[in-house]
């Protein structure tokens, strides 16, 4: 019998609590500090540290981290938002869905499992639209489809009903504008700008400044030009959480998992269900049911009194 390879427990600890995430932005700031590191090695080298240490830098790093700390503030409040608005869809499309499985169950109309395939076409389009950035016009008119099943429902079924359900409409689509404002529009253009612009010149200031000892000073430049470069893009990815570069979610996207486990329910429950029964079969079974009641009447009739 071969024998069973227990996992790492370290590698998987490893991967599970300190590397979570996607390691895009951590992978990406690296060029640039790997090309400050350099610069930095070849103005040692040909004597072009010109400035001298003043303790005035230090004052501007921590000018710098406060803009970077006041902008990631700002996103990180939107991005937290953002997370709870792919859930709150599936959560207006989950109580429709419950509405149409009662008309359904009670008046078996068509147009109930009609609406559950609308709603399976809503949460796909959703998404799609969040993962390509096209589409969007074609959400709205999903979402407007659901004004005909709802018009069937209305007469047969409770006012409370149908309020409930057209609310649920609104509320999806007010969810659905509001994630393309988010990502249309930029916390503060102009902090972006001279954050960017000053970690710039920060890095000028850190390669051309004398420090001395190479190799502690080398490290020490690595690592401040590394943190500034890594949080100017993650607060540039926070502030479009839903932009989904190339249609695949990146460091500081929102996970749009909840809207296709939502499909995937929404489809078991639409396979579920008895097919409702057509006009034909309804016009056929109506012959059928009028000789079966004649046919009752007769023995009645026919029945002796007691």
């Amino acid at each position: 019998m071969g024998r069973t390879v227990e996992p790492d427990i370290t590698s998987t600890f490893v991967t599970k609590h300190l590397l979570r995430g996607n390691p895009r932005l951590l992978i990406g700031a690296l060029p640039f500090a790997a090309a400050v590191v350099l610069l930095k090695v070849i103005a040692h080298a040909l004597d072009a540290e010109w400035l001298d240490l003043s303790p005035l830098l230090a004052g501007a790093i921590a000018a710098e981290v406060f803009i970077l700390g006041f902008l990631l503030a700002g996103t990180a409040g939107d991005f937290k938002e953002a997370e709870r608005l792919p859930g709150e869809v599936a959560s207006s499309l989950e109580t429709i869905a419950d509405e149409c499985l009662i008309t359904y169950d009670e008046l078996k109309l068509p147009e109930a499992k009609t609406a559950l395939q609308m709603l399976i076409e809503i949460s796909t389009s959703i998404r799609l639209w969040l993962m390509q950035d096209r589409g969007f016009d074609d959400v709205m008119s999903d979402i407007r489809a659901l004004n005909g099943p709802f018009k069937t429902f209305a007469p047969a079924i409770q006012a409370g009903f149908t309020t409930r359900l057209k609310t649920e409409q609104a509320a999806i689509r007010k969810l659905v504008i509001r994630m393309d404002t988010m990502r249309r529009t930029s916390y503060v253009a102009a902090g972006y700008l001279i954050a960017e612009v000053t970690a710039f010149l920060l890095a000028l200031i850190l390669i051309f400044t004398d420090m001395e000892v190479l190799a502690p000073t080398l490290c020490l430049v690595g690592l401040i030009a590394y943190l500034l470069f890594y949080l100017v893009g993650l607060i540039r990815d926070l502030d479009n959480p839903f932009e989904y570069r190339d249609g695949k979610p990146g460091a500081a996207d929102v996970n749009l998992d909840v809207l296709e486990r939502n499909e995937d329910r929404l489809r078991a429950v639409l396979g579920s269900l008895d097919p409702a029964p057509t006009a034909t079969q309804v016009a056929d079974a109506a012959p059928v049911a009028a000789a079966a009641t004649t046919a009752e009447a007769a023995d009645e009739v026919m029945e002796p009194p007691v």
